[in-house]
């Protein structure tokens, strides 16, 4: 059996169509399977959403308390445990890791 140059490029052609069909119907399988995308953000994310916003809009330094707190030193009525320092400590290392 011979099979001449003809022969195969029909195959080759006869092939490529095929192909070309294949991809045409899937691209068209694609756009009719394609669904619009959803986003639903709980209700906690929202609250957090807002809290954090907050705390980026609101003064990082409360003057009022550093005014009273330095008063205090100055009259030297401002006294803390070393028990009340130590659970600030792990209180704002236990809500860093949590935010």
């Amino acid at each position: 059996m011979i099979i001449s140059k003809s022969q195969v490029q029909n195959i080759i052609k006869t092939y490529a169509k095929q192909l070309d069909n294949n991809q045409l119907n899937k691209v068209e399988g694609a756009k009719r399977v394609a669904k619009k995308d959803d986003l639903s953000i709980s209700s906690e994310s929202i609250i957090k959403q807002k809290v954090m916003q907050s705390l980026k809009n609101s003064d990082d330094i409360r003057l009022d308390k550093v005014e009273d707190i330095k008063e205090r030193v100055s009259a030297g009525t401002y006294t803390i445990s070393d028990d009340e320092v130590a659970e600030k400590m792990i209180e704002r290392a236990i809500v860093d890791k949590l935010i």
